[in-house]
């Protein structure tokens, strides 16, 4: 009885969800849903996961609370995030194409969102194969030996801050490659991550009937972000041109599989035309002192012609910039240099001295068993 009742309830928690996305997909469709839905579920589907991440950090960081109830927690702030996000984004599609349809989307948000839902699909779907498909046989065979009780919080508090925050093995190992390491892959998260924050004033105030701070560029919020934003460039820009040159270093050596040419050369293209937009947005307006704070962009918008937003010069910069973007965000999972990423998470394995030792006896167990069996039957 109990058992069927579970499984009740575990196709529920599947179909009903799915069933929401279909009908906020179709109600937005026939316009008949604000934008706010989408905003709205996407900031809660973000507060979500954000609460998720934090439970997973008092989970494996600390000896706080039970661990049934952290781990309990944990999973249901993950799985309503990520639904809530798939219905945000499902209501936010339904919206869009609904005013692209009556005409009140301009051609370059046309193409623009398609494309941004796409890659974030992609993307999506590319780190789950990665990150939870690849690794599920290991822990279908080990994840029972995992314990709360055996795990070393503090080493793996020290291994985080030394090897994914500070990088400090590559860091013992050179200089050269930690630098151009540590500006590409922080650049690139803080681009990624002032994004995400730039859609609550960009987009979600406005959709809530609040005042739309982003188009009045004298804003502190609106300078504060194009100075973030510059900032995290240059970071990704210099991180990209020193891989460049350490890859003309090293070339024809050993040291030359610690390279990424392509995906390099892909990501300082998508930068330039982004400092490129903004320089032609600077410049076509007369270079303003406050735009000054957009340090990077300000210094371009001295090298362009002082031409409008609308040119059809800076409408293919933009276009460029943007889909270049995208198709960057669906490479993420399939670059090599994701998995340079991943070196620093296999060290927070390695820091759990203990249960490492247990996967070891467990496996030891596993290949000698069945030789002692047929031993013991000769």
């Amino acid at each position: 009885m109990w058992g069927a009742i579970v499984g009740h309830l575990r196709k529920a928690s599947v179909g009903l969800p799915v069933a929401g996305t279909c009908l906020l997909l179709i109600v937005g469709l026939t316009g008949h849903l604000t934008a706010a839905w989408g905003y709205g579920l996407f900031l809660a589907g973000a507060l979500l996961l954000g609460s998720g991440a934090f439970v997973a950090f008092l989970f494996l960081l600390t000896r706080c609370f039970d661990s049934a109830t952290l781990r309990g927690t944990l999973v249901w702030l993950l799985r309503l995030g990520g639904w809530t996000y798939v219905l945000a984004v499902a209501a936010l599609a339904g919206y869009y194409t609904n005013e692209a349809l009556a005409g009140r989307v301009g051609y370059k948000w046309m193409l623009f969102g398609p494309s941004v839902l796409v890659a974030l699909v992609v993307l999506d779907w590319g780190l789950y194969r990665m990150l939870v498909l690849k690794n599920l046989p290991t822990w279908q065979r080990y994840g029972h030996l995992i314990s709360r009780d055996k795990s070393d919080p503090e080493a793996m508090r020290r291994t985080l801050l030394n090897e994914v925050v500070l990088h400090r093995t590559l860091f013992s190992v050179s200089r050269f490659r930690w630098l151009r390491h540590t500006l590409i892959f922080w650049g690139f998260v803080l681009l990624f991550l002032t994004d995400v924050l730039a859609v609550v004033p960009r987009e979600a105030m406005p959709a809530f009937g609040l005042p739309n701070i982003w188009i009045e560029p004298e804003h502190p919020v609106r300078l504060a972000f194009d100075f973030v934003f510059d900032f995290a460039g240059l970071m990704v820009l210099v991180g990209c041109l020193l891989a460049l040159m350490f890859r003309l270093r090293v070339n024809g050596t050993d040291e030359q599989k610690y390279t990424d040419t392509p995906t390099t050369l892909f990501l300082l293209v998508v930068v330039v035309l982004g400092f490129l937009v903004e320089g032609f947005r600077i410049s076509s307006v007369g270079r303003p002192d406050y735009s000054a704070l957009s340090f990077v962009g300000y210094g371009v918008s001295f090298l362009l012609p002082s031409r409008g937003d609308g040119s059809a010069i800076y409408d293919a910069v933009w276009l460029c910039h943007v889909l270049g973007s995208c198709l960057f965000i669906a490479y993420v999972p399939v670059m090599r240099l994701i998995h340079s990423c991943a070196t620093p998470l296999g060290r927070l394995m390695n820091s759990q001295k203990e249960l490492l030792s247990i996967k070891k006896m467990s496996s030891l167990k596993g290949l000698l068993i069945p030789r002692s069996g047929r031993s013991g039957g000769s």
